[in-house]
């Protein structure tokens, strides 16, 4: 059987040579930081598990797919949650989980862009996990399919935003 997960990074794998901590901090970055990388880690795991199920023989359905190649869209991700995290901490760092009120005004939303990206990671943890025991009990896996893809798809326009906003008060 062909590894259809060949290829992909480790998540949080970083071609940096900093430690995580000199890179996004021990703060609220990188409690968003680490937050993303373990949904998508379930995601992962989920897919894989999907993957493994009996097909009775017959190819993965294009449903299955759908959710398979959602881990490639995910794994596409990490660096962008690294690019904005290692950003926040470079340039405003934060020792704890509040972020102080001067901070607030530099950064805006984007704690909380990170924060419904995560969240929206995990919607899609949900919904594959759902699909796995639609499938054990030999139901469609549209639905949970499509939930898969909206929910990856708007994690992803969460996280452009949060980039965008970083971009944009990227100091010289």
């Amino acid at each position: 059987m062909k590894n259809i997960f060949s290829g992909l990074r480790k998540p949080g794998g970083s071609s940096s040579r900093k430690g995580p901590d000199q890179q996004f901090g021990t703060g609220l970055w990188r409690h968003n930081r680490d937050r993303f990388i373990r949904a998508v880690d379930r995601y992962y795991t989920t897919s894989v598990a999907i993957h493994k199920l009996p097909a009775d023989g017959q190819d993965p359905s294009a449903d299955a797919n759908t959710i398979i190649d959602g881990t490639r869209r995910l794994n596409d991700l990490v660096p962008i949650v690294d690019e904005v995290t290692a950003w926040l901490h470079t340039n405003h760092p934060v020792s704890g989980q509040v972020v102080p009120g001067h901070t607030r005004n530099a950064v805006g939303d984007t704690p909380e862009l990170l924060t419904k990206a995560s969240s929206k990671v995990a919607e899609a943890v949900l919904a594959a996990s759902m699909a796995r025991t639609e499938i054990i009990a030999d139901r469609p896996i549209g639905p949970s399919a499509k939930a898969t893809e909206r929910f990856i798809s708007e994690a992803a326009q969460l996280l452009e935003r949060a980039q965008a906003a970083t971009e944009g008060g990227q100091e010289s």
